[in-house]
Order: C-alpha cells, then structure tokens, then sequence
C-alpha cells in the first residue's frame, strides 16, 4: 500500500476488494477495533500474552479467554477536544509504512544487503554521516537514534523489508516529515578510530589468520587462566551489549521454568529464541526438544541431564530441531526449498517473534498474486491461526495438518533407529525433527489449538480438531493396537504418555536401564471438575502452567487446559458426523494416554453419557464411524480401570452398546443382501462391541450375557461357505467376526472353574472373586465341536492350501490375500482350545509326585481334540525311529512358509498360529499323562485307535518333536536379525524425542509402536514356548558337539530375546530367566569355559564345580534378575481432583510438581501391581533391557539394605555367569557369531569387574572366584590389545592414504571412555575406588591389575589424569604391579604421551617423593613416569611443548638438586631407552653409541635450563657422576 492515501480513496479500495482484506496483515484477536476505521493499517504485534487468569473451562466465547493488549507506544497530536487533526496520523502505529513503496517487478541492482546481514550479525553498529542529505544510506546498515523514546525505529525493522526506491524524493519527503514529529539526531562520523576500535581491529585480523582448531584452544587457554567468577561477569555484559540477556545453558537448566511468568520472559526461551551464541560450542546448541521439559529439573534431557548434552549425539540432535525453524512450508505440508522462493526473505534464522511479524508485513504489502507462494514456518502458521479473519485461522491450521500428515507419514514409513543421517534414504527433509519441534515448546501450539477450539466458526474449530487428530496419531495408533488386540495372549494394551529414564546411580554402578518416568508427573494433569470447582482453583494455576506442562506432554497439557468440557460442549451442539468421528477419536487418543487421562474422561460423566445416549437415539438402525467410535472409546476407558468398567456395567451403558447382539439373528445371506458396504460397517462395529465384552468377561463380568448373545453368534462359529463371501469380497470381514468370537471364547474358557477340583464338585467357588461371574462347563461342548470344524480338512478349505504353502512360490501369498485372515480365524480357536485344556488338568503332570494336580477322568472331548489335531496335520507326527515321514507337508511348515514369504499381517498370524499350536499339544498332553497316572485308559467306543491312538498315548510332543525342533531352528535363524532394533529406538534415555502421544513419540519407523517391534515380540513368545517346551538335559560329562551347537544356540537366541522383550513381555522374560539360569544350561556353560580358557591360552583352573554350586548359582542369579528387572514401583496413590484442591500451592511458586531422576525414592514390588487394570504403563518398570543388563550381578553396590555376605555370594554367581557367556560365542564347538554379548562394549565389562571390587575383598579371597575374575581379566586383556592394534593399523592405513589424520589420534586410540560412555561423575568413582584399593587391597595384584588398567593409554586422558592423582594423593603409587603384571601388554600403557597435565603429573610425583618406593619395587607408575617423561624431554616435544619441556626439565633437575637420594632416578631418566626395542639392543652392542645419545640428551637438559647457574651445575655433576655410563637400572 503506497504512502499517502487520502480517507476517500481507502474507502474505494475497500469497497472494491475485499480479497485485499484476506490477504492482509494479521490482525490479532482480543484487540477492539471499533475505534479503529482502518484496522489494517495496525502495527504489527506480537503473540499475546496470556495473563495469570487460569484457562477458562469451555463458556461462551464472550467470557474469555482474557488478553492483555500490547501497549502501542505512540504519541498523537490531539486538539483539547480529542479529535485528530489528520486522520494519516494513523499511520505513525506504524513506522515501515513511511517507507512503504509498491513492489516493482523489476531488478534493484544497486541493493545489497548481504554485508548488512553480516554486520548486524556481528552486533556492529556503523554510524553515519551527518545531515539528511544521506538518508539513502539507511540500506547499509546505519542506525537512527531518536531522543524521544516513545517512538524507535530499529534497524532490523528498517532493513528487513527493503521499501526505498531509487527515487529519494519520497524518501526525504518521509524522513521530513518524521523529523516534524521526533528529532532525529545521526552523530556525527569520527575522523580517527579510537584505540578501542584499533584494537578490535587488530584483534579480528588476527583471528581471521587462526584456523578453527587455533582458536578453540586459545578460547580454551584463556578460560583456565580466569575465574569463573570474572567469566561470567564478561558474558553477561556481552549480552547486555547485544541488546539480550539470556541466560547460560547451566543456568537453564538449574532455574527452570518460572511458573506464573509467561513463555517469552522465561529466561530458557529467550535464550533459545536468541541467534547469539555465546557459550561453549557443545552446549551452543539447544534444542526445542531439550525445553520441552521446562520445569523439571532433571527432564530437560530426559534422565540424562548433562551427560546427554554434551555428548555428539545429543549435539546433532540439537542441531537437527534447530534447523527446523527456518523451514518454510507450503499449504500442501511441503518444504519449501530456498531456490524455489518468489521473493528474498530477509527475516531472522532463529525464528524469533520478530521473524513471526514478517509474514503480517510480507502478506499486507503483496496483495497482487499469491502471498502464500513463500511459505510459513510453522511458527508464523501458529501466529497466522490467531487472526481475526476466520479465513486465516482456518488456512493456517488447514497448513498444520498437512504438515503434522506429511512428517507422520514420513516417520512412519523410516527404517527403526535412523539418527537423521543419509537422509535420501527417506527424505531429504528430516520429518522426525520437524515433527519434535511442532509439538515442542516454542510454538505453543498447544494453547493455539485450545484456543481455536472456542472459536465462533465451525471451520476454524474443524480444523483445529484435525490439528489435534493428526498430532495424536489417532489413525496410526489405532492400527497398531488393532494388530495387537487380535493376538490372543496380549491381555492388556499400552500406555502411549511420553516417557524418560531415571539417570544411573553409583549405587547400580551406573548401570544404564532404570526406571522409566512420566514426561509429567500424573499430579501436574489436573483434572477440572464442574464450574464451581474450577473457578476456585483461577487463582492458583495460569495459562502458564498449562504451557509449561503441554511443553513436556502434548496430551497432558491439553487435558490440564480443559479440553474435555469442551469437547461435550462440541458433541451437545449436535456436530457434524465427521466433526463427531473427529472428536471421538480424539477422546480415544486421550483415553489411552495414561489412567490419570482416562480417569479425567470418566470424572466428566456428562460426556460419557453424552456419547451412550448418541450411539443409541440418533439414527438407530445405521452404522456409521461415529458409533464404531463410541464403542471403542467406552472399550479404552474399561481397559484403564476395574472400577471404571463396573461403573458402565451398573449404569447400563454396556448394553446399551451392545444393543445390536439382541436383534433378530441374521443368516450369511441376509447379511450378505445387505450390501458390502453395510458388512464393512457392520464389522467394524461388532469387532469392537466384542472386544468391549472381551474387556468385561476378563474383568469376571457380563458372563451371563452369554445366553443372550450366543444366537446371533452362532452364524459365525461354524466355517461358512466361502465361495459367497470370496464373490461378494467380504470374506476378511467374516472371518474378522469370527475371530473376535472366540477370542471371546477364549477369554470365557479362563472363567471355567477347574473340572476336577473340589469346589467345582461341591459347587462353591474359590477360584476367582466372591463378586465376579464363571462361566459353565455346559457350554464348552458345543463350541469345542464347533470350533474343531475350523481346524479340519473338511471344513476349512484353507488349511490344505496353507499345508501346502511350503511347495508353492513366494507369489502364493499375493495370490490369496485372505489367507492371513484364516490364519488369524485358526490361531483364535487353537488357544481357545488350549484355554478349556488348562482347566481340565492345570499344571505339567511332572509336578504331580510334589502334590500336583491329578486328573481322574478325562472328558471326551479331549482324545476328540488330539485325533482331530493328527489327521488334520497341525504337525508332523511322522516320529523320530524308523518311522516314514507322512505325504505333503504340515500346517506347522505352511505357517513357517507363510512367515518368511508373506506380508506383515501374514507374517504376525503365522506366528501367533504356531504359537497356538505349540500350546495345544503341550496342553494335551498334559492332560493325557495326567490321567495315564490315575490308570486312564482311553476308550476306543467310536474311533479306532491304532497309529493317532499309539501318538495320543505316547505323547503328541514325542512323535514331532522333529518339526518342533524344526521350527525352533528357523526361528532362532529369524530372530537373530531383529533383536536390537530395541537398542536403536531408545535415544536420549528416552522412547522417542517428541513430547506428544503420536507414534512412537517421533520416533522414526514408530519406535516402541513399530509393527516389527510387534512381530518380534510376539516372536520371542513363540520362541520361549518352543525353548519351554524342548528340555535341556546333559546326560553325559561328554556331550557330542551337535548337543553343545544346538544348546549355545538356544542360548544365543534366549539373549536376544531379553532384548526385545517390552513392559507387558514379563511372562516371557521370567522364562527367559528360567531357561538361561537352570542346572544344565549352566553346566554346559562351565564346559565351555575349560575349552575357551585352553583356546586362549589363559591359565585353566584346578578345581571342579559341584551339583550344589550349580543350584546354588541358579537360585541366586534367579532372584538377583527378578528383582532387579523385572520388579515394579509401586504406584503412587491416584490424582484426585479434590484432594489437589487441599493442597494449593503458594500463589507464584513453582505449581507443577518437578520428576526426579538423580533418585529412584518409592517402594519397588515384582507383583503385578496392574491386577485392577488391563492396562500396562511404561512408567515405573524398567523393560526394555539395555545391552549389558548381564552385568547387573556384578554391578551392585551394597547400599546398606542388604547383608554383604549375600553381596558377595550374588557378584560370585555374577561372575561365573559372565564368564560362561564369554565363552559361548568362543566355544571351538559352534560357528555361533555376533552374541549379544559380543555386541556390548568392551568399556561396560571392564567397569563391571572394577564396580564389584568396590564391595570389598570378598570375591578376590575366594579361590574359586578370584581365579574366575584372574581369566576374566585375561580375555579382556587379550580383546584390548586387539583392539588396540587394529585401530592402530587403521589410523596408519588412514595416514598413509591421507584420510582423517587428525581425528584418527583421538577415535582410534583412547576408545574406553568411561566419562561419555559410563557416567559423567566418573572420575569421582575413580577415586573411591582407589581409595578402596589402598584401604582393603594390601598391595593385592589382582586388585592392583585392575586398577592400573585406568592408567592405559586407551583410556580417555582426564580418567587416567584422575587415577594417577588419586593414587598419588593416597601415597600408594607403588603398590600397583610390574607392567609384566598387568593384564594388558606393555606397549599399551607407553604409547605417546601428549597430555600436558599427565606429564605434569607425573613430574609432580616424582618431585614429591612419591614414585621413590614404586622405583624400588619396579611398581608400573615408575615405569610410566620413567617412559613417559624421558620420552617427551629428549624425543616427543614439538615446537609448541617447548615450554613445557622446559618447565618438567627445571623441576626434576631442581629436584635433583636438593635431593642426592634421587640421583639414580635422574640417571635412569637420561639413559632410559623402552625394553625390547631396537634402540635398547643398539647400546648393549655398541657403547660409543649410548655415550653419544647421553651426551646429546644432556645437552638438550642444558638447553632447557635456560642459563640457569645452579641448574647447570646440577648438570655438571651428572656428567662426572660414574654411574652414568653403568649398564644395569640405578635407583
């Protein structure tokens, strides 16, 4: 808009273009305007800021929410009676619009912005020369100075938005008439720089000639030289002189956020929308992520606090969310490339509010074409939401959604553990980090959306609600518990909050894998009751509070902002069917948050009742999404509580969604008349009524409901004719039916009293609750036969061709793609079988001699179920002894067909099948034994019994155990591929890096919510039945190398298996626990050990274990694991909202309750203690298992609550079992490669073996252990030197072809760095650890091993800085061992040494005494500190040492000096040369030589004393010393 339009001609152009209007700036909403003709001509104005009022439950939207205006600041010429004298004055609001011009298409040669850019970057103000006549140099980056500071023009705001033409006639005419309102004063151009500016001058010309490398170093040699006090003086007037005061990365971290205040004054945010970057270059980068947990001290980074931020990948975490800032977006969700951009933006890369402004000038200046065409950044698409003009709203958050869809979809379809890097693999956009800093802390995006929610126009709040479906991954999530939901051994679904891990502790010796934490606490969700109640609470919780939380949890922080009121305010509004569809799916997403959401959906009960009494009056007869909504929400809620579930039950409200089962039963038909559509619709709604039931029955309730159910479940319990459903296509949705109906089944069967116990005989009840519902045995015959129709030849067509699967090709599948769901059908009836077995004779007739179960009779439909298993060809029972193996193949081969060459959904009911299948014959035979006991004979009344009656006796189990083992095999092949894709999703000590509930938590491939993930798990549970199931037994001391192969590959396979095991895996992980600490897996693991130690060449053992010390180590690890891992922290009393009404905080204190990871405070218990819930939370438990968790015997500390004899006895047993796996993957025996033990570092092993001497002596004075703690650190000897040579020759291969020369010092040779990778605080466990040594060890030499390895050269330098000080201060240097002693070759510890203060160091002992008696006893540290510092004075200096080696030759020969007794000591300095090197063979051989290097060293000595008489002197005397030339070592 050109400058000087007159009232009339504004009035024209409005009445003219009303798209003008759309287009134009945003103008904010809470602003009254009625004062205001021309309300585009407003200043732009920042976001606003939200006051202390709380957020207001849903009103009408006249109440609230309540908005402090931005003050204008601004000076008026107003006559007495208050009337403008210009009506143009509006236009001083803003002060660009004087120098607004139209935009010309057409090329400004002469304007160049680019040094003004680097200017202002730099913080440089130039001045400019005086008078008005150069005003045309505003563009060069020269700064107006008003003295009236009611009104300032910045230069950033002039110069961003270039709008001065050639012609500089309109321009003076501008500044003229500024100048008549406010005095401009320019200062006048100095003729000579002063000597500030010289020598910033010099300074900068300086450091242009410095390489990065020089500068970091001199950064770094100035901050040791200073106080920190002095340093943080100078930052902060640094910071006042760039015009921003934030604060440090330390101070962020530490303060928090100030509750109360808003977003933009707390000091984390300023400092994160800061471009400046003023602190150390590792902490410079901080990430939108890292503060979207403000408040909690320890949460910022997710458990891992500082160790996290200053490691490499937290950086390239934080640099990646950074970048996102500057992304500019299309309308479509695309990212907008720089080159494709219609017009320059001259904004700030930081995404700062200035940077949001931009976008009101850019659209209201370009009202021709499309604004658009530049793109948002998500930050100016949230400001843009805000707008006055519904059109805005709605275009920005249309723009969200396509954002938040495109990133998802992304994610989703990114391989499980990409770090970002390739990213063409995917993308060459990073989603996963745009999506983290969308639902991070910077946008607010949260409170946007709770704002556009109360908006008065149905497609804003539309909009909104598809915003808030897309960021809750409410489609995606739900897929993946559908799959889940279908597998019938997972009873409980998962918690989707956000969660972090407790930081390690020096009581679990830093062991990583503990306890996982709400992102929030469940106290900060407050959950508002009626208007009453929430009108109480205005005065202690703010808008602020709920920013704060949504930061940290997306969900969380909505519910907190009263979310839910409005919702039922939206749904009593009668919406539309997909607003409904919307919200409802939004409520789910919720729901499944965690029990403190679902609680405060069910504190509403206006909503659910809302919801009930929809699903039943509006449109009764039709189906529609909503419904199917409905009844999945209500299924959520019953999942997350008992009492929740009771309460729907008393209400009636379960009937009344499950009104459709009462209905006339339909024949296939007339179900299939009724069109495909309407089947579709129909299936969907009746899977979930039978899952809600499902829910129910678990629970023991709504049992009786049975009766009235069961006949319109009976078209589907029976096989139908598949032809109709294949030609109608709705065979997947019959054959979905009929899976939930017996998975209900299955769940009924679990109701069943046990047959045979006394109570069912007397018909009492004592197996479940008193209040709870069985179901009866009358019932199960009918639904066994029916349910054996599905696994016969005759009724089901399908299973021949899936026993035939394993000869057709891989096309097999694509070709019946309803095979999978047969499977499923299959999978549902075979543990619906298994369930009625197991109450037939509970328990393995093994336990029967110690008081087990015994089984009278057996029912017929028993043998009726084992002869339909053998002719239907489940597996193959052709036997093990000369029997012919039966024609075709088997439906076990068909299904392991099915799961290497099919699809995901194939591949996951395969697997379950199998597992089915496994179960069944288990159970029967079970139950047969059980009864051959009791002197059962089966009868052969109307079968004839001759080979299926000979298997039925003799056990299924025997005559396949081929095929099982078969199946084993290939799974154990399979599984070895995927067991660390756990290992790769866990980053940051976190699930995923985004705050919100969507999948995965950004997570890229869906993390935790992958379907792999899913498959594997299922998998490990297949893989445990079938290692349950196949015993291991050692017959003989002998065993022949197939049994020991075939035995540390299940071995192998159970280790990957603790590996992927997740919090509602415990059963699989105590089996797992089981079968790796039972008798014989031990013994083989001892047999391994005498061969590996004889292959490694480390000295064997003289003593034998016994059958007593086997049991003993298996009871003892057994606990150890159980309660370590799989222990859980008992649940803290629940969030109410009543009971947070007592206890208000002080008004301004911190309101939100602070997470805790330094401490793990709380009780733990191993029982379940989510019995009243068929939920599981990620929170307090600890799966998924880290990589080393092995280790844990050995890396307890004795805290005190434990007696330290039990301490010994558990790290003992650690240590046998640790030595045991080492030598699996070593065996001569097996070709078993990449263990999971081998995969964990070298680094955690080494620790473990110095966490378990920190207890105390007792497992090096037992003969037994310290001789296995004596091998262990002779393998982890020989692995170090291997290692260390093969990085070595790859940094030599690396020089020679002149690739990373520099990098490869500090990659290839210090590789044990337990700082990075152990803990941060490590140099403090160094110094317990040898002050522990000096107290308990006497001089030990194992002991003193271990602590010389901190001395090796491939340990980090401040670590072996640390233990070299630490054992100098304790004066116990010379009870380490001779180098021959240690457990590492020699030329490990004696490598270069070019680390000041270790050489420093070392002088520092020398001159202090403390290496004289490590001299006299040929400790290692003398022969350090001789290597060392002999090899830098006379060989290893550079130029730039020189004044180091100088400094370490003064003191030694100043200590020489004063001290005669270390004459022999300065001797053997001068004339050390390394044992075993040529240099050591030259001068036994040839004495001139020696002579002539002495002599050349002692010159070098002379030089280094720089004229110093005494010192020279001191020299003078070594020469005539008589000793000097001696051939033997001189102390």
């Amino acid at each position: 808009m050109e400058k000087g339009f007159s009232k009339r001609e504004r009035e024209e152009d409005e009445s003219s273009s009303s798209s003008v209007q759309l287009v134009g700036k945003i103008i904010e909403k809470g602003f009254d305007s009625a004062n205001n003709k021309f309300p585009l001509t407003f200043t732009p104005s920042s976001q606003p800021r939200p006051s202390v009022l709380p957020f207001p439950v849903a009103r009408h939207r006249s109440h609230g929410p309540h908005w402090t205006p931005i003050s204008v600041n601004r000076e008026m010429d107003v006559d007495d009676e208050g009337v403008d004298y210009d009506q143009d004055e509006d236009f001083a609001f803003n002060p660009i619009a004087k120098f607004a011009n139209p935009i010309k298409r057409k090329q400004k040669k002469n304007l160049d912005f680019s040094k003004w850019k680097e200017l202002v970057s730099q913080g440089n103000q130039l001045e400019r020369d005086e008078g008005m006549e150069n005003v045309e140099n505003i563009h060069n980056g020269r700064k107006v100075e008003h003295i009236d500071n009611s009104m300032d023009i910045e230069v950033k705001e002039v110069n961003r938005e270039p709008a001065i033409s050639k012609d500089n006639t309109r321009v003076d005419e501008s500044m003229h008439d500024l100048d008549s309102r406010h005095e401009v004063r320019i200062p006048q151009e100095r003729d000579e720089m002063s000597l500030q500016s010289q020598i910033d001058a010099e300074n900068r010309a300086h450091l242009q000639q410095m390489s990065t490398e020089e500068i970091v170093e001199a950064q770094s040699e100035i901050l040791e030289k200073m106080k920190p006090g002095l340093i943080e003086i100078l930052k902060k007037r640094g910071r006042n002189k760039l015009g921003s005061k934030p604060k440090t990365v330390t101070s962020d971290v530490e303060n928090g956020s100030q509750l109360g205040t808003s977003y933009k004054e707390n000091p984390i945010n300023q400092h994160m929308e800061s471009n400046i970057q003023l602190e150390d270059p590792k902490t410079q980068h901080i990430s939108e992520l890292k503060s979207s947990n403000i408040t909690d001290d320890v949460a910022i980074t997710g458990g891992m606090k500082t160790l996290d931020a200053t490691s490499n990948k937290w950086s390239a975490w934080s640099r990646r969310v950074e970048a996102v800032k500057t992304l500019r977006f299309s309308l479509d969700g695309n990212v907008l490339e720089k080159d494709s951009l219609q017009i320059p933006y001259h904004g700030n890369s930081n995404g700062s509010q200035s940077n949001v402004e931009k976008v009101t000038e850019r659209d209201f200046l370009r009202t021709e074409g499309d604004p658009s065409s530049v793109g948002y950044t998500i930050k100016e698409a949230v400001a843009l939401s805000r707008s006055v003009v519904p059109g805005q709203r709605s275009l920005a958050l249309q723009l969200l959604v396509s954002v938040l869809d495109k990133a998802l979809s992304e994610i989703q379809q990114a391989r499980l553990g990409w770090d970002g890097k390739n990213s063409d693999t995917i993308d060459k956009f990073d989603w996963e980090a745009i999506w983290a800093y969308t639902l991070g802390p910077d946008p607010e995006l949260a409170l946007s959306l709770r704002l556009a929610l109360d908006d008065s126009h149905v497609s804003v709040v539309f909009t909104a609600v598809k915003v808030l479906h897309s960021i809750l991954s409410c489609e995606v999530n739900e897929s993946f518990f559908d799959a889940s939901e279908k597998i019938a051994t997972y009873e409980k679904a998962v918690c989707t909050a956000p969660i972090f891990r407790s930081r390690p502790t020096v009581e679990d010796g830093f062991l990583h894998g503990g306890f996982w934490k709400y992102n929030t606490k469940p106290a900060n969700i407050l959950l508002l009751g009626d208007e009453t109640g929430a009108s109480e609470n205005e005065g202690s919780h703010t808008i602020q509070d709920d920013v704060v939380v949504a930061g940290q949890d997306f969900a969380a922080g909505l519910i907190r902002m009263g979310i839910i009121p409005r919702i039922h305010y939206l749904l009593v509004a009668d919406p539309s069917a997909a607003l409904e569809e919307h919200l409802i799916a939004i409520l789910i997403g919720l729901a499944r948050h965690s029990s403190t959401c679902a609680s405060a959906i069910t504190k509403f009960p206006e909503l659910v009742k809302t919801i009930a009494d929809r699903f039943i009056k509006i449109d009764t007869l039709e189906i529609n999404h909503a419904k199917i909504k409905s009844t999945t929400l209500l299924k959520v809620l019953s999942q997350s509580d008992k009492k929740t579930c009771i309460h729907f039950i008393e209400k009636g409200i379960i009937r009344d969604m499950m009104w459709h089962f009462y209905r006339q039963p339909l024949s296939l038909n007339q179900w299939i008349k009724s069109g495909r559509e309407n089947c579709k619709l129909m299936s969907a709604l009746m899977i979930e009524q039978l899952r809600l039931w499902r829910i129910c029955v678990q629970y023991g309730y709504c049992i009786s409901y049975f009766t009235d159910y069961f006949p319109i479940l009976c078209l589907w319990l029976t096989p139908p004719t598949f032809d109709k459903l294949i030609e109608n296509n709705i065979l997947d949705e019959f054959t979905s039916i009929t899976r939930e109906v017996y998975l209900v089944l299955e769940a009924l069967a679990r109701r069943l009293p046990n047959l045979h116990s006394l109570e069912q005989l007397t018909g009492k009840v004592s197996d479940f609750e008193s209040n709870t519902e069985m179901w009866s045995w009358s019932h199960v015959i009918p639904m066994v036969d029916s349910a054996l129709k599905w696994i016969s030849l005759e009724g089901n067509p399908y299973l021949s061709k899936i026993i035939d699967c394993h000869h057709r090709t891989v096309a097999f599948v694509a070709q019946e793609p309803s095979v999978g769901s047969i499977v499923w059908v299959i999978s549902a009836v075979l543990h619906m079988l298994c369930s009625i077995l197991e109450k037939v004779a509970p328990g393995s007739p093994k336990n029967l001699p110690s008081g087990g179960y015994c089984v009278p009779w057996l029912p017929e439909f028993v043998p009726k179920i084992g002869l339909e298993v053998v002719k239907s060809r489940l597996l193959d029972f052709s036997g093990t002894d000369n029997m012919v193996p039966s024609e075709g193949g088997s439906l076990a081969k068909g299904l392991c067909q099915l799961r290497l060459n099919g699809d995901h959904e194939s591949s996951l009911s395969s697997v379950c099948c199998l597992h089915g299948i496994v179960k069944l014959i288990v159970s029967l035979d079970n139950s047969i034994q059980s009864a051959k006991q009791e002197s059962y004979t089966p009868s052969s009344g109307k079968h004839s019994f001759s080979r299926e009656g000979n298997i039925l006796e003799d056990g299924l189990f025997k005559w396949s155990q081929c095929e099982v083992r078969s199946v084993l095999v290939t799974f154990m092949t399979l599984f070895s591929s995927d067991f660390h894709v756990m290992q790769w999703i866990e980053t940051f000590s976190r699930g995923g890096p985004a705050p919100g509930v969507g999948l995965g938590w950004g997570a890229s491939g869906g993390g935790f919510w992958s379907q792999n993930v899913l498959l594997g798990q299922t998998e490990s549970l297949l893989l445990m039945e079938l290692s349950g199931t196949i015993q291991v037994v050692l017959k003989r001391e002998d065993p022949t190398v197939e049994e020991v192969t075939f035995t540390l590959q299940r071995v192998k396979s159970v280790l990957e298996v603790c590996l992927i095991v997740g919090p509602r895996d415990t059963i699989v992980l105590e089996k797992a626990f089981d079968f790796l600490l039972q008798v014989p897996v031990l013994k083989y693991l001892n047999l391994c050990v005498h061969a590996f130690l004889q292959n490694r060449g480390i000295k064997t053992f003289g003593w034998e274990f016994k059958e007593d010390d086997y049991l003993h180590f298996s009871e003892i690890l057994k606990i150890d694991m159980r309660n370590r891992w799989l222990c859980v922290k008992k649940k803290a009393k629940p969030v109410n909202a009543h009971d947070s009404d007592h206890k208000k905080p002080k008004k301004g204190g911190n309101a939100l309750g602070t997470i805790y990871e330094d401490s793990d405070t709380g009780d733990v218990s191993y029982h379940d203690s989510h019995c009243t819930s068929k939920v599981i939370e990620w929170a307090q438990q600890r799966l998924p298992l880290p990589m080393h968790w092995f280790l844990s015997p050995i890396l307890t500390i004795n805290d005190g609550k434990g007696a330290l004899d039990k301490v010994f006895e558990v790290a003992k047993s650690g240590i046998f079992f640790l030595l045991g796996l080492e030598a699996t993957s070593s065996s001569p025996c097996t070709t078993i490669k990449s263990s999971p033990v081998d995969g964990v570092p070298l680094i955690w092993k080494v620790h473990s073996l110095s966490v378990v001497l920190l207890v105390g002596m007792g497992v090096l004075q037992d003969d037994q252990s310290r001789d296995m703690y004596r091998a262990l650190q002779d393998l982890y000897g020989q692995i170090l030197n291997e290692t260390r040579r093969s990085r070595n020759m790859r940094a030599v291969s690396d020089q020679s072809d002149n690739l990373l020369p520099e990098s490869a010092t500090d990659d290839d040779v210090e590789f044990l760095r337990f700082k990075s990778d152990v803990h941060e605080n490590y140099n403090t466990f160094i110094e317990t650890f040898v002050e522990q040594f000096g107290a308990a060890s006497y001089g030990d030499v194992i002991f003193g091993r271990q602590v010389s390895l901190y001395l090796h050269h491939a340990v980090e330098a401040p670590v072996r800085l640390a233990a070299w000080n630490a054992l100098s201060n304790a004066h116990i240097l010379e009870l380490l061992p001779t180098l021959e002693e240690c457990f590492a070759e020699a030329e490990g510890y004696l490598d270069i040494e070019n680390n000041e203060g270790i050489l420093e160091a070392y002088a520092k002992s020398w001159v202090s005494d403390g290496l004289d008696k490590a001299a006299l006893r040929g400790s290692m540290t003398f022969t350090l500190a001789l290597h060392h510092l002999s090899s830098f004075l006379f060989y290893d200096y550079s130029d730039d040492k020189l004044l180091l080696r100088n400094k370490l030759a003064k003191s030694l020969l100043r200590d020489y000096s004063r001290k005669q007794r270390h004459e022999g000591m300065i001797l053997n300095l001068i004339r050390y040369t390394q044992p075993g090197t040529s240099q050591e063979c030259v001068w036994s051989e040839n004495p001139a030589m020696q002579k002539s290097e002495i002599e050349r060293r002692l010159r070098l000595l002379s030089e280094a004393c720089e004229g110093n008489s005494s010192l020279l002197s001191a020299i003078e005397k070594l020469k005539s010393s008589p000793k000097l030339f001696h051939s033997k070592i001189l102390i």
